[in-house]
């Protein structure tokens, strides 16, 4: 049974109690509804704002890692960049697996949409800070001082949302088919930073190495959701 079909019976059979989309008004309605019709649509935006979270990091791993070892493109920043998609593989795990795949019960719309907006929210400002330290030639310490923050709040987050890791029902298996799955995007991913950071050159600035990581993670991002949905936490 597939997990978004799960959380549509949970919805269903706890009529007594608050639904996970219990409407409020009717424009909350109108979200209770879509989300109960498409569970995959909001599985999707929870899925979006890690991958925020994940772009944020890896942006940041990358770019004080280039900055400290002095490396802009070619093949050097592609080596660069698999330690940074790494660090953002491990923490996509843990997040995918507790929350885009994970179950909710009890949960409230309003408080699902806000979970929606800190996620979010934390992995757009911490990418933004990326783009303007980028753009202004910032140095490594720049980058250093902004991913402790980030995952400092990253840390109360997960602990504001109530997540533990002893809620899981291990399997030796999830990891190593999750690990594989990731690898093949890694592949994906480093290859095309390595080939568009060569040939793109719009500002001539620190900008470009992080527009060509950019567009390599818009392509694996939708490879890791389907890999993820329909092998790694297939119910």
């Amino acid at each position: 049974m597939t997990n978004y079909n799960l959380e549509r019976q949970i919805i269903r059979a706890e009529s007594g109690k608050a639904s996970p989309f219990q409407p409020q008004s009717s424009a909350e309605n109108t979200i209770s509804q879509l989300f109960e019709r498409f569970p995959i649509v909001y599985q999707f935006l929870r899925f979006g704002c890690i991958g925020a979270l994940n772009t944020a990091l890896n942006f940041l791993v990358l770019n004080t890692l280039s900055k400290v070892l002095n490396i802009s493109q070619g093949w050097p920043l592609g080596g660069v960049e698999v330690v940074a998609f790494v660090a953002a593989v491990i923490q996509s795990y843990f997040w995918n697996r507790t929350w885009t795949f994970g179950s909710e019960q009890g949960v409230g719309i309003m408080k699902n949409f806000a979970r929606l907006v800190m996620v979010g929210i934390l992995g757009f400002l911490a990418f933004v800070l990326v783009l303007l330290g980028s753009r202004f030639f910032a140095p490594w310490y720049f980058y250093l001082i902004v991913l402790a923050v980030y995952l400092s709040l990253e840390s109360a987050l997960w602990k504001h949302f109530g997540f533990h890791l002893s809620d899981w029902n291990h399997e030796s298996h999830s990891f190593f088919i999750f690990f594989i799955v990731t690898l093949i995007g890694l592949g994906i991913n480093s290859i095309l930073v390595s080939i568009i950071s060569v040939h793109l050159h719009l500002t001539h600035t620190d900008l470009d190495k992080n527009i060509a990581a950019l567009l390599a993670v818009c392509v694996s991002l939708f490879w890791n959701f389907v890999g993820y949905k329909l092998v790694v936490f297939k119910k």
